[in-house]
């Protein structure tokens, strides 16, 4: 299959008690038909957040969202869809859900599906997953604000990434040499604290 840009929503949210406590809790909450929830639960499959990573499952729990109306789910699934990731391919299907996404408001899926049209994306997915992660020693630096550029990609050390929207704001206190530790990001609910190892290149951010 080929490997695509995975222009993930970045999503994260406070965990009170322990990873597989809050799995649970939104787990149930996504079993009783809770959009919002279901969508939660996508993200915890994708970043494997007090679970194994499952793309099949994200995948799965990202539809029955985006099949409620979720506009963060139509896009995320949009995105399996094209790319093939925990899902069979299909960038039709992916597309009707970008466009579905676009048509409530999302800028992402508009750009996204315009890149497609115009055979954009593809070339912009090879150079941007090429680059290998290579973490030396960690340097403490003053609490600082980035915000994210096009393709921004947050990886851990054994190169699994995430793609998040452009202009999303990061905090760092961190550094290992042209790769700062993610700490937190700012999103719609303010700023939340990053769960796990994140790393992102210099870059791919600009000083906020």
């Amino acid at each position: 299959m080929k490997k695509y840009l995975y222009l993930l929503a970045f999503f994260t949210f406070s965990l009170f008690g322990s990873d597989q406590q809050a799995f649970w809790e939104t787990y149930t909450a996504a079993l009783r038909g809770d959009k919002v929830a279901q969508f939660q639960t996508g993200v915890i499959y994708e970043r494997g957040i007090g679970v194994d990573v499952n793309q099949s499952g994200a995948a799965h729990w990202y539809l029955r969202s985006a099949e409620q109306g979720y506009m963060d789910a139509q896009y995320n699934i949009g995105i399996m869809y094209i790319g093939g990731r925990g899902i069979e391919q299909n960038t039709s299907v992916g597309m009707m859900w970008l466009a579905s996404a676009a048509k409530q408001g999302d800028r992402e899926s508009r750009k996204l599906l315009l890149e497609i049209i115009d055979g954009k994306h593809e070339q912009s997915s090879k150079s941007t997953v090429s680059e290998k992660i290579k973490i030396g020693e960690v340097i403490p630096i003053d609490g600082i604000r980035l915000k994210t550029t096009k393709d921004t990609m947050i990886c851990d050390q054994n190169r699994s990434c995430i793609s998040i929207k452009i202009h999303t704001t990061v905090t760092s206190r961190a550094k290992s040499t042209h790769y700062y530790k993610v700490s937190g990001t700012g999103g719609k609910n303010g700023w939340e604290p990053y769960i796990g190892e994140g790393w992102i290149s210099e870059e791919n951010v600009q000083r906020d």
